[in-house]
């Protein structure tokens, strides 16, 4: 039985000869595997650079060429009167601007400066858009002026600005304003030079702010008053004399003038008018009681 288990020396040489056989094929095998991984990393490097390069040109393009020489989309929004293409010469803005050659604050300055134009915006998105919002001016008030020798009617917004000159070009574009619109007189106390984008003097200004809230809140209270008198003082200061329609009768306010104060003030008007022949020349609204004055007889209509 125990010679089954006698091994000899050849036996245990071939044994060893295998195992170091078995040794060396191992060996070779993880070399190779070493190799292909270091074959995947250089082939995955080159494509992350590449991949690096190609972005960064992109954004080349994106943030410093494209601006230089792509035309910008640019987008007016204006109001009649004053169309696209003429803002556009107004902002000077040619075709084929880019993104990089308008200056967003220069045309902006330049479009506010319109006379036509209340407020203007100009805003650049990027890295193509620009838009420009404009808005109108809205008459708030008439008055008559001597310009070139004959008189015409002017046209004023709320900040007193003159934006309309009879049938100028411009106020002709602008569209007719309202035709309730009251008519000022007794703007100024001395010769004023009156042309499109004149401003009123400081004085009388808050009473065309005044003007146009009034306008916001009760535009056909005007169809009730022909016309609007500001009458100065020697100090400075000045009242306004309403003129309302269908009546001799004048009605006196001080300078902060309200929806409120004229309807009472036509209120007034009402009740002294059942006086017939009687009837005041005209009405101090001013204390907010109503003060009658009386002047001589008038002779005729």
């Amino acid at each position: 039985m125990l010679g089954d288990f006698v091994y000899t020396e050849e036996d245990a040489a071939g044994c060893g000869s295998g195992a170091a056989a078995a040794g060396g094929g191992g060996s070779g095998g993880a070399r190779g595997r070493d190799g292909a991984s270091r074959g995947v990393e250089k082939a995955l490097r080159r494509f992350l650079a590449l991949a690096a390069i190609t972005v960064c040109g992109g954004l080349v393009w994106w943030l410093f060429i494209s601006p230089m020489m792509m035309p910008a989309t640019v987008s007016v929004f204006s109001f009649p009167g004053f169309d696209a293409a003429a803002a556009l010469r107004h902002a000077r803005i040619g075709d084929g601007a880019t993104f990089a050659s308008v200056n967003a604050a220069e045309a902006q300055a330049l479009l506010a400066a319109h006379p036509l134009v209340e407020s203007a915006r100009v805003a650049k998105s990027f890295p193509d858009r620009i838009s420009i919002h404009l808005e109108p001016r809205q008459a708030v008030a008439v008055s008559i002026a001597r310009i070139g020798g004959r008189m015409q009617p002017v046209y004023f917004d709320r900040h007193g600005v003159a934006f309309r000159v009879g049938g100028s070009a411009a106020g002709a574009a602008a569209g007719a304003p309202p035709p309730w619109l009251p008519v000022v007189s007794g703007l100024h106390r001395e010769p004023l030079a009156i042309y499109l984008g004149a401003r009123l003097p400081e004085p009388v200004l808050p009473l065309f702010a005044r003007l146009g809230a009034i306008t916001d809140e009760e535009p056909g209270i005007w169809q009730a008053i022909s016309e609007i008198g500001v009458a100065w003082s020697d100090s400075g200061a000045f009242d306004l004399v309403l003129h309302p329609v269908n009546t001799f009768v004048r009605i006196r306010m001080g300078s902060d003038i309200t929806v409120e104060g004229i309807f009472y003030a036509l209120l007034m008007l009402d009740v002294v008018g059942r006086l017939g022949d009687g009837a005041p020349s005209e009405i101090d609204a001013r204390s907010g009681i109503g003060v009658l004055a009386r002047e001589g007889p008038r002779v005729g209509g």
